[in-house]
C-alpha cells in the first residue's frame, strides 16, 4: 500500500470512529491484526450487547463508488477469520455480533459518512 493511500485509510479510520462513538459505541480495538490469517479489522466497537466489526473504506472522487460494493467476498471472508480469531482469544463465543460497512467520501468537507450496518453476514 502506498504511502498517500495509508493516510487516506488513517484518515478515514478516525473519522469512522468518532462518527461511531457519536452513536453510542464503545471502540475496543482499531487495527486489529490477526497472526495467522494476516487479516486487519479496521475497528471493532460494542453497540449495546452486540460487538461490531467495521471495515472503512475511504476515498475521493468519482472513483470512490459504494463502500459496500468495495468489499467483496474474499475480503468479507477474511474478515469474518479475523473476527473468529478475536472472539476465541477473549472466550466470546456467544456474543451477538455482526459486521458494517462505513464509506468515507474524503472529497466531500466535512467528509460524508455512509454507515453500512448489517452489510453482509458470516457465522462466527
Amino acid at each position: 500500500m502506498t504511502a498517500s493511500k495509508q493516510i487516506l485509510g488513517s484518515r478515514g479510520e478516525s473519522i469512522a470512529e468518532a462518527y461511531l462513538r457519536r452513536k453510542g459505541h464503545a471502540v475496543l480495538a482499531r487495527n486489529y491484526r490477526d497472526a495467522v490469517s494476516r487479516c486487519e479489522i479496521d475497528l471493532i466497537t460494542r453497540a449495546g450487547d452486540e460487538l461490531v466489526f467495521v471495515e472503512v473504506k475511504a476515498g475521493t472522487g468519482q472513483r470512490f463508488g459504494d463502500p459496500q460494493s468495495r468489499v467483496d467476498a474474499r475480503k468479507q471472508r477474511q474478515i469474518a477469520r479475523a473476527a473468529r480469531r478475536f472472539l476465541q482469544e477473549r472466550s466470546w463465543h456467544e456474543t451477538p455480533c455482526r459486521f458494517d460497512v462505513i464509506g468515507i467520501d474524503l472529497s466531500r468537507n466535512p467528509p460524508g459518512v455512509t454507515h453500512l450496518e448489517h452489510a453482509f453476514w458470516s457465522a462466527v
